[in-house]
């Protein structure tokens, strides 16, 4: 019986550390994707395509990232939510990439990048 207990206690033990681990997976990778779109300032890849200063490959790069953000699992939030935002967001980089002057596409990339829309809703606390 001791045996039993102890396995079931290894079993719920691996079970949940594997989610605390996937969860941690799913964050970093929401994290990286935003560093590598959102980070720096003026420089960042999200300021440079509003200022239309991105290269066709960086415009290529910010599909990709924003292609893998809507695949990840929000830490906090709907998944409705979470796949409403990132698809605003991947279909304005999509429009910008093919016309990185289009002023409709820039406008709505600029109100879909914009932080405290999905912060507020899928950004766990700190």
């Amino acid at each position: 019986m001791k045996k039993l207990l102890c396995l079931a206690l290894a079993v719920a033990a691996v079970g949940i550390g594997s989610h605390l681990v996937a969860a941690d997976k799913a964050k970093s990778k929401i994290e990286t994707i935003m560093e590598k779109a959102h980070k720096g300032g003026k420089n960042s890849l999200r300021n440079r395509v509003l200022r239309n200063e991105a290269s066709k490959e960086e415009l290529a790069t910010l599909v990709e990232l924003y292609t893998e953000l809507s695949k990840a699992t929000p830490p906090k939030g709907s998944k409705e939510s979470w796949k409403e935002k990132t698809t605003a967001v991947l279909e304005a980089a999509k429009k910008v990439k093919a016309d990185p002057t289009d002023k409709a596409a820039l406008a709505a990339y600029n109100k879909a990048t914009t932080c405290m829309a999905c912060h507020d809703v899928h950004k766990e606390e700190e």
